[in-house]
């Protein structure tokens, strides 16, 4: 049995503008390889947004006319900022990749050019 202290996502947590853009990022992340070429990841993010959105209040509220339109325009302001955190998580790897291999192309090249001199 896990205790209640482990639980990472609950339906409370689900339910909040940062438990779905957390789960559309894990879920996204999963899922975008598997994807046709076709679609567009932000079609993808929308769609799984909106799939959460709507299963997480059926699941755990009332649905009623004025929760599903909600749910639908909230889902734009989620697929928003997990692709915003998407971008900027995947800038700053891509930022620290570069200066890597920036570092690792000069010092091939310094020791290129002191070998020539060398010989």
């Amino acid at each position: 049995m896990v205790s209640e202290g482990f639980d990472l996502i609950t339906g409370d947590f689900l339910m909040t503008f940062t438990g779905a853009v957390l789960a559309t990022n894990i879920i996204t992340h999963f899922i975008k390889d598997y994807t046709p070429d076709y679609l567009d990841k932000k079609i993808i993010t929308l769609l799984v947004v909106v799939s959460i959105m709507f299963t997480s209040e059926l699941v755990f509220g009332s649905i009623t006319m004025k929760s599903v339109y909600l749910d639908f325009l909230n889902s734009f302001m989620v697929a928003a900022a997990a692709m915003g955190n998407y971008e900027i998580l995947t800038s700053k790897t891509k930022i620290r990749m570069m200066k890597e291999l920036e570092k690792e192309i000069s010092q091939k090249t310094e020791d290129e050019i002191k070998k020539n001199f060398e010989m």
